[in-house]
């Protein structure tokens, strides 16, 4: 995995992502679709100080799709960081009608390199490639480079709240529950996304909580038990998160999540 502190080429975009680089829409696209290559879109955020740190792309199931799919890419500006955290825009495309250009606040934790999405209206933005305006297109990157004092002081205020052992537990079991649909089938127990992985992870206000039920959810690695069809008992451990459409959905819900329970708090 490329450093997500370190600024990328559009060669090595392209080589992590090859859809980005895609010089022409799928065939399926109407004649309303106005491409706008995903590279360009990178250089129209460079021009206003987002460099490009980290890609990946979706799978496809449709060989017709490949080189068209689902991309997304982090961005840093070196100035936003706060304390062992940074505030980054996250843009999301693809080439097959399968979204528009979404631009959102993240937050990477330098001590893992872990993203948390924000999940506020405030910092999500979607442009469609029909009509694609690129002074809206820029100004929605402004507002999350100015809205990143904000982002700074909401992960602070969770920071300064501390969580009983029972309101983590109620934590974890409520995050445990967006992962898994059948609870009773789950391979892990929630109790086990409170574990920490590292020494400065330990503690009990609800910013820590957070990041730490978060990582274990989208890194996995965890060992559970899982029983197969034959009633016998097998030794399974977690998948990390790599759809990029489970990934932001989970990363959001996470951050609704850790809201309400500021709010229960407060």
């Amino acid at each position: 995995m490329k450093s997500q502190s370190i600024p990328l080429t559009n060669d090595q975009i392209v080589e992590l992502a090859p859809a980005a680089g895609a010089i022409n829409p799928h065939e399926t696209v109407s004649d309303r679709y106005s491409f706008v290559p995903t590279i360009e879109a990178v250089d129209l955020l460079r021009s206003v100080g987002w460099q490009p740190v980290h890609v990946k792309q979706s799978g496809t199931r449709k060989n017709d799709r490949s080189g068209y799919q689902k991309h997304i890419i982090r961005f840093m500006q070196g100035a936003l960081s706060i304390d062992q955290e940074r505030v980054d825009l996250v843009m999301t495309n693809s080439h097959d009608r399968g979204c528009a250009f979404q631009l959102c606040a993240s937050i990477w934790r330098k001590i893992c390199g872990n993203g948390l999405m924000v999940s506020s209206k405030l910092f999500n933005f979607s442009h469609r490639h029909v009509n694609f305006d690129t002074t809206s297109f820029l100004n929605s990157a402004y507002q999350i480079a100015e809205g990143a004092g904000d982002i700074a002081v909401q992960a602070n205020d969770l920071k300064a709240i501390d969580l009983s052992p029972n309101e983590k537990d109620v934590f974890a079991m409520a995050a445990h529950k967006l992962v898994y649909d059948d609870i009773e089938k789950a391979p892990i127990l929630p109790s086990q996304l409170l574990e920490e992985r590292r020494y400065d992870d330990q503690g009990n206000d609800l910013w820590t909580t957070f990041n730490v039920v978060q990582e274990n959810i989208m890194k996995g690695g965890i060992y559970g038990s899982k029983q197969n069809a034959n009633g016998h008992i097998r030794r399974v451990k977690t998948h990390p998160v790599k759809s990029i459409d489970r990934d932001v959905k989970l990363n959001k819900a996470l951050w609704v999540l850790t809201e309400e329970m500021a709010r229960l708090k407060s």
